[in-house]
């Protein structure tokens, strides 16, 4: 049975995402795809907008070259995998003529990386690599939203305690992530009490809900579970977290437009992710990272639909990205 959080962020994910189960591209790129089921129950909803399906997967698309590198793109909240594909057409493209396998998993409703998680990604991580003869020491993670916040911190982990991690990735890109659960939990909050956008206060109801059960109370009641599970926090040392990536060639990409938050959704800069994006870039160049960048895509976020949001897969510029991630396993 539903509960009202998954009925919410169904209406979410097909209000915003506009869902689909095809994949639209190429006849030449469909006959190189291919979907994995992989031997996990998704008893905790760690996939959901598949109806009710408790299997979980992966896509890989093979290049048509000998195998270079690896890249795997993690979804964002409640995205089927299918449009994760669709979203990033011209990125598979580029990366199947140049040699790069690409791993998609079905993931898109998990909080952090608990055990539940981890075991699934290691799981997919491992036998993606294993079964396409992939290089293990040539694999980057990229995604959008939640699935930024997954790559960056499972990234992290691999460096603090590469026994938790089935591989360890050389490099790792966020398009729009979040990065510090305090600052989200607070806009959240703020979100709701606005009730300005319906799909935002959707999100915010459904988000808040799950820190509230899987963290244990807010942040002023457990500061130190939102701050572990942060990908960046301002208030710790070297930025918390971000510390782990201080040797990792890192790309954030953000669409800042300050003008269209305030306009659309009753949001200032406080309740966007820029401000600690920049930060935790800001902090890793100051530690030494130089290959540590923030991409200001400025009016480029558009859904696949035309419609206008800085919050999407397109601020990420395929072609310049395939170059960074190139430079980056070569």
């Amino acid at each position: 049975m539903r509960t009202l959080t998954n009925i919410l962020i169904l209406l979410l994910s097909v209000s915003v995402f506009g869902q689909t189960s095809e994949i639209n591209l190429s006849e030449t790129i469909l006959k190189n795809l291919d979907k994995i089921s992989i031997d996990i129950v998704d008893n905790t909803y760690l996939y959901v907008n598949d109806e009710d399906s408790n299997e979980l997967f992966y896509y890989a698309l093979k290049p048509k070259k000998k195998i270079k590198g690896t890249l795997i793109l993690l979804p964002p909240t409640a995205e089927r995998a299918e449009d994760v594909m669709n979203n990033n057409a011209k990125l598979a493209e580029l990366a199947y003529e140049n040699g790069i396998l690409l791993i998609i998993p079905s993931i898109n409703y998990n909080l952090y990386l608990d055990k539940t998680t981890m075991a699934f990604l290691n799981t997919t991580f491992e036998k993606a690599i294993s079964k396409y003869q992939a290089p293990k020491e040539k694999i980057i993670v990229g995604g959008f939203s939640l699935g930024a916040m997954n790559a960056i911190r499972y990234v992290e982990i691999s460096k603090e305690n590469p026994d938790l991690t089935s591989i360890q990735p050389v490099g790792v890109y966020g398009i729009d992530p979040p990065l510090d659960w305090v600052r989200l939990y607070n806009s959240f909050l703020r979100t709701k009490e606005l009730n300005f956008s319906e799909p935002a206060v959707n999100e915010s109801t459904v988000y808040l809900e799950k820190l509230e059960k899987e963290f244990g109370g807010s942040p002023e009641k457990v500061p130190s579970v939102y701050i572990k599970n942060s990908m960046y926090s301002r208030t710790e040392k070297n930025g918390g977290n971000a510390k782990f990536l201080i040797e990792t060639p890192i790309r954030i990409y953000a669409d800042p437009d300050i003008e269209w938050y305030l306009k659309e959704r009753q949001r200032d800069l406080y309740d966007i992710s820029v401000l600690n994006q920049s930060a935790m870039i800001n902090q890793l160049q100051i530690m030494g990272n130089k290959n540590a960048e923030l991409i200001t895509a400025l009016g480029k976020g558009f859904r696949a639909n035309g419609m206008r949001q800085p919050h999407s897969w397109s601020i990420a510029e395929p072609k310049g990205l395939i170059e960074w991630i190139i430079d980056i396993l070569q």
